[in-house]
């Protein structure tokens, strides 16, 4: 069986020369996860659709930007993301629109069938306090003060819980 792995870099790196093939693959490949996210951020389907093509235009705008000095292609093309959610949601909420603050905590549904060694596997493992400032420091920013706030703990609970849950996910895929 072959496994296709998707470069983001080498598509990145064709955009970044004109290429609309390439720009449309990365849409592709990776809008449903981006929009996903941007839906768990902002609460709003059309708020997630506009954040979404706001951050394609800046892919396609700056990929000549990008440099892997920085991190991956894949984590430049969220933290975009990430920066246009925190906009739009900072805009909608000084004009009095509800804001992410506001919105009930995200769930999320994991797998129950899923094995330790995968991620899913790894997170389903975590105790709900671990989970749940995981959950906030991904959907939000990793901003422990603000999670700490949101979920009432106290900030080095909310760094030990989110450092202890990255360390049993790395444990957990690399055996």
């Amino acid at each position: 069986m072959t496994v296709s792995v998707f470069d983001y870099e080498v598509e990145l790196g064709a955009c970044a020369a004109g290429d609309r093939s390439a720009f449309h693959a990365l849409y592709r490949h990776e809008a449903p996860a981006m929009r996903a996210l941007a839906l768990a951020m902002l609460g709003e389907p059309e708020h997630a659709d506009t954040v979404l093509h706001e951050t394609f235009v800046l892919i396609w705008r700056n990929a000549a930007g990008y440099s892997p000095t920085i991190g991956t292609a894949r984590a430049w093309m969220y933290s975009i993301l990430r920066y246009r959610a925190r906009a739009h949601a900072r805009h909608h909420q000084e004009a009095g629109d509800s804001s992410p603050e506001n919105l009930p905590l995200p769930t999320l549904t994991l797998r129950t069938d899923a094995t330790a060694d995968t991620i899913p596997g790894a997170l389903a493992a975590l105790p709900a306090p671990q989970l749940e400032a995981l959950l906030q420091a991904y959907l939000h920013g990793g901003d422990p003060a603000r999670i700490a706030a949101l979920l009432d703990r106290s900030e080095p609970d909310i760094q030990a819980s989110i450092e202890a849950s990255l360390s049993h996910i790395d444990e957990a895929v690399r055996a």
